[in-house]
């Protein structure tokens, strides 16, 4: 439990340097999506019951510090968080590769949905033209992002306690070579 808050913290601070921080130093094309990276993660090392109910919370978060319109990232996240439950059933997520490839896919899926939400439900398709020219930005920010995040992970996790071998880090346990 004491984790589950940790993310929810993290989130918190992640969504306010996403919306007071990250906007003095970088344009909008090139500001990282923190909470993504971390809905991704959460889709990752956490059961489905407490990745949800964190996607539900990180999503209402971002959208009432980030968004104009509340429900827009709290879908967009539970969409993310399904599919990556999905499909780490079927791959080997403590590949480090693959975790960045899982991030790119991230980027590109909350693109196309947060574009298609507007573009529906809202009737503004000049939005889907703003985000398809911002994908290759966002695509390098949020992998940079990542990977930082994952080196400053490993270097902590043992001041939090948590268990060895979180998701998407190389990890070999003490029966590896027996």
């Amino acid at each position: 439990m004491r984790g589950f808050f940790l993310f929810l913290f993290t989130g918190v601070l992640f969504a306010l340097l996403q919306s007071s921080v990250l906007p003095l130093f970088f344009s909008p094309n090139w500001r990282p999506n923190l909470i993504l990276i971390l809905i991704l993660y959460l889709g990752l090392s956490e059961n489905l019951s407490r990745a949800l109910i964190a996607g539900l919370l990180l999503g209402a978060i971002q959208d009432s510090f980030c968004g104009a319109t509340l429900g827009l990232y709290l879908s967009v996240y539970l969409i993310i968080i399904l599919l990556t439950r999905l499909l780490s059933d079927q791959l080997n997520v403590e590949s480090p590769p693959l975790l960045l490839l899982l991030i790119a896919g991230g980027t590109l899926l909350q693109n196309f949905l947060v574009g298609f939400y507007l573009t529906i439900f809202a009737a503004t398709a000049p939005v889907l033209h703003i985000l398809l020219a911002a994908i290759p930005q966002q695509l390098m920010a949020n992998m940079l992002s990542a990977s930082i995040l994952l080196t400053l992970l490993l270097r902590f996790q043992r001041l939090f306690g948590y268990r060895s071998g979180l998701a998407g880090l190389m990890y070999q346990s003490k029966l590896h070579g027996s």
